[in-house]
């Protein structure tokens, strides 16, 4: 850490002077890798102009720049670059050539390099082979074909544990639940402490609708991790644990776990907020969930706008908010239509509990959404 402090105060001093500094190239590598890693756009396009300039032909650092094309999602500016380069028998030119192949959907050529790696009895084959299931599956789709690359790779390692564990996770890509529950539990005979296994068994039991079991798991994966050894993991776990609570109407430990998480500066979701509502609703705290709720409102990164107008305006009606019921009404009505009247009506939220007067000056938007409530196409 010390040294990218250094490297970004001689980084950052050379734009505040306008001059050209000097990095060696595996300092600009770690540059770029700090840039990426914080998104930052601006300083990692200068570093990477930089680098082109000082180190036009430096492997490691064309390398560096195919990776952070492939973070970028530029698959075919990377494979080409890597092309360029040349180089061959590179695990990391290797791998970048597999993950652009798999993304630009060119699963033939694909094969045909494992195939290679494996005529060469290549010494990374085992890393190649798990870094392309893994990136088969994370694109989550040709289920099929990943099903069978995995076999197949697990014919070459059959004691590939995180191999197993991608297999698992492909049955459950396909809706195979109880073919991954049944793999999972192998996998936590012969790894009985890893964190990452339990949690996949919990997520597994959620898709089944059976709670109680997945809340168990996802215990015993708390148990398997601490937050210094994988901080992501955890928040993961503790974000399932949470819904799982939810959804056996355990509210209370589920609303003290998101509250826990929505207190975490290091993550953000937007679905906890609403998620975090509906607990504080059930326990009729309406209060608490308007509060919860405010902020949230037109958060297009939320994947059910609709419910969280609906339980806004009914948290509205319950605080004696009627005038900003309104209010918000008449503004999802513009987004949604009438979707939002349906979504209202699963919550009882009748026309005449919408309609009767409320306290304060009756604005224009009140005033349209009270029309179209009028008009009978909400039918209740």
């Amino acid at each position: 850490m010390n040294n990218i402090s250094s490297l970004l105060k001689r980084f950052f001093e050379s734009q505040k002077s306008n001059t050209t500094p000097y990095f060696e190239a595996n300092e600009l590598v770690s540059l770029i890798d700090y840039f990426l890693d914080k998104d930052d756009a601006p300083n990692l396009k200068t570093v990477i102009e930089l680098g082109n300039e000082l180190y036009p032909g430096n492997i490691g650092f064309r390398i560096s720049l195919c990776k952070t094309l492939v973070a970028l999602e530029d698959f075919k500016q990377a494979l080409k670059l890597a092309y360029d380069i040349g180089i061959k028998g590179n695990k990391d030119i290797d791998l970048i050539r597999l993950e652009c192949y798999c993304e630009l959907d060119r699963h033939d050529e694909m094969i045909e390099l494992i195939d290679e790696l494996t005529a060469l009895d290549s010494p990374y084959l085992e890393d190649a082979v798990f870094h392309t299931a893994c990136v088969m599956n994370d694109m989550e789709k040709r289920h099929q074909d990943t099903y069978h690359f995995i076999q197949h790779a697990l014919t070459l390692f059959p004691d590939n544990l995180p191999l197993k564990s991608e297999l698992c996770f492909n049955l459950e890509l396909q809706g195979k639940t109880k073919e991954a529950l049944n793999l999972c539990r192998e996998l936590l005979d012969e790894d009985p402490y890893s964190a990452e296994i339990w949690y996949m068994q919990g997520r597994l039991y959620s898709l089944c609708a059976d709670f109680e079991r997945s809340v168990d798991s996802l215990d015993f994966a708390l148990t398997c991790i601490s937050e210094a050894e994988d901080p992501d993991l955890e928040y993961e776990i503790k974000l399932m644990k949470a819904y799982c609570l939810y959804k056996n109407e355990n509210y209370e430990k589920a609303i003290s776990i998101y509250e826990e998480l929505t207190s975490n500066d290091n993550f953000e979701n937007p679905e906890i907020e609403p998620f975090l509502a509906e607990c504080f609703m059930n326990l009729e705290e309406y209060e608490k969930a308007y509060h919860v709720l405010k902020p949230v409102l037109g958060n297009n990164d939320l994947e059910d706008e609709v419910s969280v107008y609906g339980n806004f305006i009914y948290c509205c009606i319950e605080t004696e908010r009627r005038k900003e019921a309104i209010d918000v009404l008449s503004e999802a009505l513009k987004l949604f239509s009438n979707r939002i009247l349906e979504y209202l009506s699963t919550l009882n939220m009748t026309r005449e509990r919408l309609t009767e007067p409320y306290a304060g000056k009756v604005s224009a938007a009140g005033e349209l959404a009270r029309n179209y409530l009028n008009s009978g196409v909400h039918n209740n």
